[in-house]
């Protein structure tokens, strides 16, 4: 799976251990962490305020594959022509950033009920079973992200479909991020968050004029590596 790839690739970046994936898309991230832990413990709740200078997380570069890039260009384009003339790329990205984070902050705070309103049905309900049943109460305390965490936030496809009855958009977002976090003993920790999401906005005549998330995947919530001192 992709999630496994991304935090081995980055567990092998920060022990300087050399590895070329085999992958259409790869992941460089350059720090100089050697001693790795990814021991669950118990994070203290404001560590921002105990170390108000944290290192700088390591640089991640995204390659992706050609044609799907040119592919989602494209489609942005011809929705901005056919479709949506006020919609912009980059606008949207702002936009998904700040949801993203929202949604994090949900799922740290284990409050699903604010959940309604911000997914579909079928995403609300597999988000807050996934909740329940698969993110232990570490995961949910480091999932928080803020829009400074996110270091790659990429549309992977984009979907237009239209029919007599139905024209909605589609568009896949992969989305990785890197923040540390301080254990009350001082040790700070790199945290990776690597979530897949999906974002629809209905274009029938009528409809909200806004974008609502259609699929929210948790790929992967892991405790990394300790800081170099």
């Amino acid at each position: 799976m992709l999630s496994k790839f991304i935090a081995n690739a980055i567990r092998k970046e920060l022990s300087k251990i050399t590895s070329k994936p085999n992958h259409a898309t790869r992941l460089i991230c350059n720090n100089q962490n050697k001693n790795l832990n990814a021991k669950q413990k118990r994070l203290h709740p404001n560590f921002r305020k105990y170390n108000t200078k944290l290192p700088k997380t390591p640089d991640l570069i995204y390659i992706p594959h050609l044609l799907r890039w040119l592919k989602t260009k494209f489609q942005f384009k011809y929705l901005q022509k056919k479709w949506d003339p006020e919609f912009t790329e980059g606008a949207f990205i702002y936009g998904s950033t700040k949801a993203v984070c929202r949604i994090t902050e949900i799922i740290s705070e284990n409050k699903p009920e604010e959940l309604d309103g911000l997914l579909t049905t079928a995403a609300r309900v597999k988000l807050k079973h996934d909740m329940r049943t698969r993110l232990t109460k570490v995961q949910r305390a480091i999932i928080r992200l803020k829009p400074e965490d996110i270091k790659i936030l990429v549309p992977m496809t984009v979907s237009l479909s239209s029919d007599e009855r139905q024209k909605d958009c589609k568009v896949s977002m992969r989305i990785l991020a890197l923040k540390w976090i301080q254990q009350p003993n001082g040790a700070l920790r790199l945290v990776l968050v690597a979530l897949q999401t999906e974002f629809l906005r209905n274009y029938n005549h009528g409809a909200r004029d806004d974008w609502t998330i259609s699929a929210f995947d948790i790929l992967e919530c892991a405790i990394l590596s300790q800081a170099p001192h």
